[in-house]
């Protein structure tokens, strides 16, 4: 589907043996944010999230799912997208977002945390403008970004 010939990576579609990979690289994106609470819940929806139509994986072959997104497909909207932590600044991300836009054939729009400084400014980078954000509390929490 799509290969990084310079990294030795690839983007295919989700098979429902991925789960178990893409569940533990979401268990450890998320000790990486501290300020989100932990729930059940929230592997519950992406457990219903996962499907071959909308939901695609990274990988690499000695390394196995090095990433992986989830996406609504009629409304372009990205659910969750994570990356392995050693396979940041590694064009994962870019490769995603460039896959699932050419499966919608338009713009991708999808939420921040506003607290995820690193997303944010790599989403920033390539070229996502924000155009809504919402608060609680009186303090913004997350961010609406849509693509180029």
């Amino acid at each position: 589907m799509y290969t990084h010939a310079g990294a030795g990576w690839s983007i295919r579609p989700f098979d429902p043996a991925d789960a178990g990979a893409c569940l533990a690289i979401f268990r450890d994106c998320l000790a990486d944010m501290p300020w989100r609470v932990r729930n059940r819940g929230q592997y519950m929806i992406l457990r219903r999230a996962f499907g071959p139509q909308n939901a695609l994986v990274a990988e690499e072959p000695d390394a196995g799912i090095i990433g992986f997104l989830t996406l609504q497909m009629a409304q372009g909207y990205v659910d969750h997208m994570f990356v392995d932590r050693d396979w940041r600044f590694c064009g994962v991300a870019r490769g995603l977002l460039e896959v699932a836009r050419a499966h919608v054939n338009g713009t991708l729009s999808l939420d921040v945390d506003t607290e995820n400084l690193g997303a944010r400014r790599a989403y920033e980078a390539l070229g996502w403008q924000v155009v809504a954000s919402t608060t609680a509390n009186g303090k913004a929490r997350q961010m609406r970004l849509v693509s180029p």
